[in-house]
């Protein structure tokens, strides 16, 4: 499992490394660019994925996470030069608890070939413990930043909902959430477009002998993301 998260970690140091993509972008009608905007809203979201259940006040979570989305509009993602419309997307992620049910995390990775690099941070709040019997609730806040070309910039910002139901090894969730992203194509006369993108997610984080996986399923407008994560929770 050390070798696996070894070889995960330098895959994602080699694509932050990559740049390139949307070099089109200037040839979008103004239409056609808010199309594009909404798929880099639903690709460059900050998922940061972890159950929703709070880490306590000693507790670190640390991983590798990976996310293939399938683009709504793929006509209008190649035309601008965004590459391949199934996106791979890696991340490297870190989160602590802190006291009362905080948790605080952050994020950094990249999109894909469009050489767009994310970094991010959320906070997120235990609204209601779980039992033996019911799921508990927490409130995720999040902001993205999306840099590294001179095409495309992207920022964007996000809230969700999410209940989970700890098992023995085992802690299924749901969620739902919002997403507000702002795009722009730089150097050109198409103005800055602002999106609002809401997305449903299911997912499972699982305890492996020494370390834990976590895989989810969202959907977001026509944009659909699968992202899996290996990490260590202590």
């Amino acid at each position: 499992m050390n070798r696996t998260l070894i070889a995960l970690l330098c895959a994602t140091t080699v694509s932050l490394a990559h740049a390139g993509g949307f070099d089109d972008v200037r040839r979008l009608s103004q239409d056609a660019f808010r199309e594009l905007a909404k798929d880099i809203a639903s690709v460059t979201a900050l998922r940061a994925l972890s159950p929703g259940v709070s880490l306590n006040l000693l507790g670190f979570d640390v991983g590798v996470e990976a996310s293939v989305t399938r683009v709504g509009n793929g006509d209008v993602w190649k035309r601008a030069g965004g590459g391949t419309t199934e996106v791979f997307s890696p991340r490297l992620t870190i989160h602590k608890g802190l006291a009362a049910g905080v948790d605080i995390g952050a994020s950094i990775g990249t999109v894909g070939s469009t050489g767009l690099t994310t970094a991010g941070a959320l906070v997120r709040y235990q609204v209601v413990e779980p039992t033996l019997v019911l799921p508990g609730l927490a409130a995720r806040v999040t902001a993205n930043r999306e840099f590294g070309q001179d095409q495309v910039t992207a920022r964007s910002i996000g809230a969700d909902l999410i209940a989970a139901k700890p098992l023995p090894v085992l802690t299924p969730y749901i969620g739902v959430g919002t997403v507000r992203s702002e795009s722009s194509a730089n150097g050109s006369s198409l103005a800055s477009v602002s999106v609002n993108r809401t997305r449903t997610f299911v997912g499972f984080d699982a305890k492996l002998a020494f370390a834990t996986f976590t895989a989810e399923a969202e959907k977001s407008g026509e944009t659909t993301t699968v992202s899996s994560k290996i990490g260590f929770r202590f």
